[in-house]
């Protein structure tokens, strides 16, 4: 499967900042390259096959793998595994072989369908409308023209990653209802992650004072 996806990476092509088109419009091709420029805090992403092997060497790759992979030695899940060492090592495998194939397909299918995937903090108003912030940018991301687009390469990374694990995993989990629940967990982890990153500078900011006082 490792192989699979490394060979799904090293065919597509990387991507570069657009450039205008000739011929196009003025106001269009000042249009893109205003998006692209707009914030220099997040430049336009290149995806390439270097992108996805230091990926593959992140701490998001030991903490997708070694925490979940504890837990679930821990509940012995899936049983057929085995709660021995054995079955420790199956897991590790099993989790860390899930997370090479999600990246590659996302990544896969961001030097196809640019999609800038990367959250950006709202940092105000009220609960709601930051929580409501967090969904918008978890499900949906940004094109290099600044317009919106489902955010494809996630759902690949979620549903396309477990769909192949399926095929290691004990035949009961090879279903498309499995499937649809452990894709959509993947996207509530994704979801998960962005509520962190928008309140974890407010609650650490709290800390201070209290420590402060």
């Amino acid at each position: 499967m490792l192989a699979a996806a490394l060979a799904v990476v090293c065919c597509r092509a990387q991507e570069q900042p657009a450039a205008p088109v000739a011929g196009a419009s003025a106001p269009a091709a000042a249009a893109v390259q205003a998006a692209t420029q707009a914030d220099p805090d997040y430049p336009v992403q290149v995806h390439s096959f270097r992108t996805f092997v230091k990926r593959l060497y992140s701490v998001r790759a030991l903490t997708s793998t070694l925490p979940a992979a504890v837990i679930e030695q821990v509940h012995n899940w899936p049983d057929e595994w085995g709660k021995d060492r054995l079955g420790f090592e199956k897991r590790i495998a099993s989790l860390y072989g899930q997370f090479v194939i999600g990246v590659g397909l996302e990544e896969t299918v961001k030097a196809i369908h640019y999609e800038d995937t990367r959250y950006r903090r709202l940092g105000h108003g009220n609960f709601f409308r930051r929580t409501a912030h967090v969904i918008t940018d978890t499900v949906t991301a940004r094109r290099q023209d600044g317009s919106r687009t489902p955010a494809w390469s996630l759902a690949a990374n979620a549903y396309g990653s477990w769909g192949i694990a399926t095929l290691w995993s004990p035949r009961e989990y090879r279903t498309a209802a499995s499937i649809a629940e452990w894709g959509s967990s993947g996207m509530g982890t994704f979801a998960v992650s962005n509520l962190a990153r928008e309140y974890w500078p407010d609650i650490k900011g709290m800390l201070r004072r209290k420590k402060a006082n």
